[in-house]
């Protein structure tokens, strides 16, 4: 639980911290911008008035030829030639008002202030900066004076361009604690999604670990964790087949080994009580019972070599035709004593194949021990090759009983029991030794039971 509470507490995080970057980048580039977009509206907003209080201003100028009195135009607008004083004066005072915070400074061509609405700095004379962020005053191209207008706060009363800066920048804060907010609750939803079934994998895993091999996890997602949770459940059927595998091979193990162990045993206490005398026919069975548990373990190292993929192969070009022939003329004589039809055809003479001679001989023969174990007297068997598509194709078949449809997909595992019986004699290893070479050679063996009755085993080398 703690890893998985560890990555909730990742995925919230790493969540909140994409959110809070986005949303942070995304207000303050939305907040420059509309500042942008407001300084500009009130800078071309000045302009006008500036044209305006202008052509007030050099009216006043023309008329009087100096600028002596300029402040009376605040309050006695109408006197200079511009209209009825009521309607002049109320095109002003509606001038005058639309900036609140506004202060507007009148210089003359020196830079001396002339007019101040604020009545503070009439007199003084204004810097070279001051002047250039003005509106200059001309008649017939000369300057006779620049209008300015300066945002000033008296009393603590902040400008229109500070009340909206602030206003914006609490808006967009609002906007990214709600964002945040919002991406916190998504971050902490999305995140139980991907960790709860984390949690019910980790938990299955523990139960799997108490060797809880039947245990399986449930995930009905189609993304990458419901993926995660059927690899997990493919790996635990295949763990589970694996030890079941491995149970049932060391039952079948101890049971191929009790036997020969038990006549050796019993034989052994015979001689040595005086009850049996060392004949050369006790002997001769003693010895066979011997060579029967070195088959076994032979066999069992043939197989766990190859499964390995440590099997060692010795390959070269062999005459598949003079290979089948040797081994059929071995079965020969059975055939002849049971009366079997035995036939062997080769598709090309001549034809040679790159294989390990002795370990694709070993499959030929324990493919046709087993058919002939399985076909009854005066049946048939065939063995057949030929080339398809490039590649070398084997067909071991008899008339025998079949295999029942349920024991087939198990016949090549080791020391497998077919119905209520062993499909093979001996160590019970013929079919999953085949089958081990086969795959060794990078080939396949496959088992069908035939329509006209029997069962046929088929070898696909490449």
């Amino acid at each position: 639980m703690m890893k998985t509470m560890q990555i909730r507490s990742r995925l919230m995080a790493a969540f909140i911290v994409v959110i809070a970057i986005a949303v942070g980048m995304m207000g303050f580039a939305s907040m420059n911008y509309i500042d942008e977009i407001f300084a500009r509206y009130a800078e071309e907003y000045r302009s006008t008035f500036a044209e305006q209080w202008g052509f007030i201003f050099l009216s006043y100028y023309l008329n009087t030829g100096s600028w002596e009195g300029v402040e009376s135009v605040l309050d006695h607008r109408g006197r200079w030639g511009l209209g009825s004083p009521g309607t002049r004066g109320q095109m002003a005072g509606g001038m005058r008002g639309t900036l609140p915070g506004e202060r507007l400074l009148l210089a003359d061509a020196e830079g001396r202030v002339v007019l101040d609405s604020k009545d503070e700095l009439a007199g003084e004379s204004l810097g070279s900066r001051q002047l250039e962020r003005g509106y200059p005053l001309e008649i017939n191209g000369r300057t006779v004076g620049v209008l300015l207008f300066e945002p000033t706060a008296p009393g603590g009363i902040a400008t229109l361009e500070e009340q909206f800066s602030r206003s914006l920048l609490a808006a967009v804060a609002w906007g990214v604690a709600l964002a945040l907010l919002v991406g916190a609750v998504l971050s902490f939803v999305v995140s139980g999604q991907v960790a709860r079934p984390v949690d019910r994998l980790i938990h299955s895993a523990r139960r799997f670990a108490q060797r809880d091999f039947g245990h399986r996890v449930k995930m009905e997602r189609g993304d990458e964790v419901g993926k995660l949770g059927e690899a997990f459940n493919y790996m635990a059927e295949s763990i589970e087949e694996s030890e079941r595998l491995r149970t049932n091979l060391l039952a079948d193990v101890a049971h191929e080994l009790r036997t020969p162990l038990t006549v050796l045993r019993g034989n052994f206490e015979s001689m040595q009580s005086g009850k049996l005398q060392p004949t050369p026919e006790i002997l001769s069975s003693l010895y066979d019972e011997v060579l029967r548990l070195n088959r076994l373990v032979r066999d069992l190292e043939a197989v766990n070599l190859a499964e390995a993929g440590s099997l060692s192969l010795q390959r070269r070009e062999v005459n598949v035709e003079s290979l089948l022939s040797r081994v059929a003329h071995a079965f020969q004589h059975e055939a002849n004593q049971r009366g079997i039809d035995f036939s062997v055809e080769v598709g090309e003479k001549g034809q040679s194949w790159t294989l390990d001679e002795d370990r694709f001989m070993q499959v030929v023969i324990n493919l046709l021990a087993n058919a002939f174990r399985a076909t009854p007297d005066d049946g048939i068997v065939s063995l057949r090759s030929e080339q398809k598509g490039g590649d070398l194709q084997l067909e071991v078949g008899d008339s025998g009983p079949g295999i029942p449809e349920e024991d087939l997909p198990f016949i090549f595992d080791r020391f497998y029991r077919a119905g209520s019986g062993r499909r093979e004699e001996g160590s019970g290893l013929g079919l999953s030794i085949a089958r081990s070479f086969v795959e060794a050679h990078g080939g396949t063996l496959k088992a069908t039971n035939r329509p006209e009755g029997g069962t046929l085993f088929t070898v696909t080398l490449p």
